[in-house]
């Protein structure tokens, strides 16, 4: 993608506050299961929403990433559907819903997180 910035986890919201105080609006953010890792994207719509801009970083499953609510509260549902999907740990979120925006308390947990890989046949742990 085009205006695809890498970052590292620890910038997420000096980056993102920098495209929001250049008059970004933050549009949502997807998250990838990479196995070992997750790679989580956000976007921001500039130039009355002609540009977009995403900021990825990829971290390592359970490690915790910084919200971004603390600079714009429109992320605040997305970062629960993150938690609440992949498993993917957000400090200092705003409004944490515990697990519960989308599931219910009898729903699978982190039903968006690839199954563990199937071992061949014939081969021991």
């Amino acid at each position: 993608m085009e205006n695809l910035i890498k970052i590292d986890k620890s910038e997420i919201v000096s980056e993102g506050k920098k495209l929001l105080d250049a008059g970004g609006k933050f549009v949502t953010a997807v998250c990838n299961d990479l196995d070992t890792e997750m790679e989580v994207t956000y976007f921001f719509s500039s130039n009355r929403g002609i540009e977009m801009k995403g900021l990825r970083c990829t971290v390592a499953k359970g490690e915790e990433v910084p919200s971004l609510t603390g600079e714009t509260l429109s992320v605040v549902l997305i970062e629960n559907e993150l938690q609440e999907l992949f498993g993917l740990k957000v400090k200092g979120i705003a409004i944490d819903y515990g697990g519960h925006m989308l599931l219910a308390h009898d729903s699978p947990t982190t039903p968006m997180l690839k199954e563990k890989k199937a071992e061949p046949k014939g081969e021991e742990n």
